[in-house]
């Protein structure tokens, strides 16, 4: 599992520089509770990219793995930020 300061490409010394629009160009993932009216969490940024391993997704129990995975990625990512936000509530 890749975690948040992990990434799995190699690091260039010269690696290119490249511009985006800063509003047309940025993908925006936003789930929305929906009884309020108010955004719960937003994904959001420039040449995102979300890749699954097709090769080894093949049947809906392989998808629900996957989802599985993905929840307590996010679960993991969401608490953390919770404490951190009570941590500094408190300070």
């Amino acid at each position: 599992m890749i975690g948040k300061n992990e990434n799995p490409l190699p690091q260039m010394e010269d690696e290119p520089k490249v511009q985006f629009k800063y509003l047309s160009d940025r993908d925006v993932f936003l789930i929305k509770n929906e009884e309020i009216d108010q955004p719960l969490a937003e994904i959001s940024g420039y040449d995102l990219q979300i890749n699954f391993n097709m090769e080894f997704i093949k049947s809906m129990e392989d998808v629900e793995a996957v989802i599985q995975g993905m929840g307590e990625l996010w679960r993991k990512i969401i608490l953390s930020q919770l404490l951190q936000s009570k941590n500094e509530q408190t300070d």
